[in-house]
């Protein structure tokens, strides 16, 4: 039997304590690492120490790593970025264009060569819930969870999961 959940097929780009060497990157541990990779916007650091990327200036950019990981290394993941007492419960699971190093040196946001990937990104306004109605509200993290569930026969790509959260992410690029 498929066990979707328990496949590294979740892609994430991680560019602050999580990165090799720095002090969570024990939650990636279980991951496959799949190289360097950059996102337009500029590295930015919050009062309390945590960083985070301003997507809205989009002459600079931020350098990470990607990673595959599996459901559960998510919700590990999830749990620091946004539940745990680490951080202020500020940040949301949400898409972002990243472009690998080694295919793109020259820092150039072609969208037609971006892959996307599932990030934490500061939460700067509160969500708005669609329609008013909180039992529509779809938690991200969740959200992957439920389609993993749900596709257990069918073998899934990273794509997949990318291209199913689109339409239920907010997302600005």
């Amino acid at each position: 039997m498929i066990n979707n959940q328990k496949s590294h097929i979740i892609k994430i780009f991680v560019f602050g304590t999580l990165l090799k060497g720095q002090r969570f990157d024990f939650y990636m541990g279980g991951s496959t690492y799949c190289g360097k990779s950059y996102a337009r916007g500029q590295l930015m650091m919050a009062e309390n120490g945590s960083v985070y990327i301003d997507v809205d200036d989009h002459n600079a950019y931020t350098k990470g790593e990607v990673y595959m990981v599996d459901y559960s290394c998510l919700q590990r993941i999830n749990h620091l970025e946004s539940r745990s007492g680490e951080f202020p419960k500020g940040y949301d699971l949400t898409l972002i264009p990243t472009w690998n190093i080694e295919k793109n040196p020259d820092f150039n946001f072609d969208l037609e060569k971006a892959d996307f990937c599932f990030y934490y990104r500061r939460r700067n306004t509160p969500i708005k819930i669609i329609g008013g109605n909180y039992q529509a509200f779809k938690d991200p993290v969740e959200e992957i969870g439920t389609f993993l569930e749900k596709e257990k026969i069918k073998i899934l790509e990273p794509q997949d999961i990318i291209d199913y959260m689109k339409d239920r992410m907010r997302t600005d690029f």
